[in-house]
């Protein structure tokens, strides 16, 4: 069964910031992105390569293959909790983008 998926702001418009400064790009996404402690907070989402990467929808699988994965951008903490990739295709999504391989 797959999950219901909607559209994410996972690192795209939004960050999450903890209690101890440490930047995420979302609440469930746990990947250190750095400290507003030591950086300021406009310079690391503006400046960190995965939130660019995550900003370019430059995603791998199904999501990199996606007509809709710049306006979808598919849940990147799913992707990064089943494979260690927060660029990796979205596991929940249902959608087979044309051409892309399924496995």
């Amino acid at each position: 069964m797959r999950a219901q998926t909607a559209r994410t702001r996972d690192g795209k418009g939004i960050v999450f910031v903890a209690y101890d400064g440490t930047v995420t790009p979302a609440g469930f996404l746990p990947l250190d992105l750095g400290s507003v402690r030591s950086r300021p907070l406009a310079e690391i989402y503006r400046e960190t390569p995965v939130l660019q990467q995550i900003r370019e929808a430059r995603f791998t699988g199904r999501c990199g293959a996606c007509e809709y994965a710049d306006l979808c951008g598919g849940s990147r903490a799913r992707a990064y909790a089943t494979t260690g990739n927060p660029l990796a295709e979205d596991p929940a999504c249902a959608f087979i983008p044309a051409g892309a391989t399924t496995t």
